[in-house]
C-alpha cells in the first residue's frame, strides 16, 4: 500500500468528499464496512511498523560489525615520573620502539604508540596550565590476541630496555598504572571514517587519504 493510499484511508475529516467520511462510516458499521476500514488503517500500521522493523535490523547489523581493532587485544601503561627522569625513559622508550619493531610482525603486533606531556594539576580543565612536574607517559600496544602479548613478555627480556623500565617505575614519585590484555571494546581507524582524512600533512611528505 502507497504512502497515498495510507493517507486516504485515515482521512476521514475531509471538507470535500472524504474516502470515509462520518456518515459513510456509519453505514459501513451497519454493513460490516467497518471491518474494511479498519483493515485498511491497519495495513498502513502493519508497512510502518515493517519498515521501521527492517531500519532497525539493518542498523544492528551495522553496529555489530567489528570496526578498528574492535576485538583485539590490547596492553596499556600510564607511567608518571619526575621530570629529572624523563631522559631516562625516552632512551627507554627509543629501545622499546627498536625491539618491537625488529621482532613483533610474527607475533601480531597491530600497532604501537607512546605518547607524553605534562602532568597538570587540573588535567579536567583544557585551559588550566600549572604543572606538578611531573612528566606522563601512555604507551599503548594492540595484539590480534592474547597469544602475542604472552610472547611479548615472555621475550621482553631480551629486548634491551626492561631493567631500565623496572628501575624508573620503582623510583620515588614514579607511578604506574597497566591494562593488562584488554579486548579494544571501540576503535576507529581512517578507514572506518565517514570522512576523508589526511595523513602526514607537512612539507616534502606525501598526502594519503583514506575513504570509506
Amino acid at each position: 500500500m502507497s504512502e497515498e493510499q495510507c493517507d486516504k484511508s485515515v482521512n476521514v475529516d475531509d471538507a470535500k468528499e472524504p474516502l470515509y467520511s462520518r456518515r459513510a462510516l456509519g453505514g459501513a458499521a451497519v454493513g460490516a464496512g467497518l471491518a474494511s476500514v479498519l483493515l485498511g488503517t491497519n495495513a498502513c500500521a502493519s508497512e510502518t511498523a515493517s519498515t521501521a522493523t527492517a531500519a532497525a535490523t539493518a542498523t544492528t547489523k551495522a553496529s555489530s560489525v567489528p570496526e578498528g581493532f574492535e576485538g583485539n587485544i590490547a596492553v596499556c601503561t600510564v607511567l608518571t615520573i619526575k621530570k629529572e627522569l624523563e631522559s631516562a625513559a625516552d632512551s627507554v622508550w627509543d629501545r622499546h620502539k627498536k625491539w618491537l619493531k625488529a621482532t613483533h610482525g610474527p607475533w601480531g603486533m597491530f600497532t604501537y604508540t607512546v605518547a607524553k606531556n605534562v602532568e597538570f594539576k587540573n588535567p579536567l580543565n583544557p585551559g588550566s596550565k600549572e604543572t606538578t612536574g611531573r612528566i606522563i607517559y601512555v604507551i599503548h600496544e594492540v595484539y590480534q590476541d592474547i597469544s602475542g602479548l604472552n610472547k611479548h613478555y615472555s621475550e621482553s627480556p631480551n629486548g634491551g630496555y626492561v631493567e631500565d623500565f623496572l628501575k624508573i617505575c620503582t623510583a620515588e614519585g614514579s607511578s604506574v598504572t597497566v591494562l593488562q590484555g584488554a579486548k579494544v571494546t571501540h576503535s576507529l581507524l581512517p578507514k572506518d571514517c565517514d570522512f576523508p582524512v589526511v595523513i602526514n600533512k607537512s612539507e616534502g611528505v606525501e598526502e594519503k587519504y583514506f575513504k570509506k
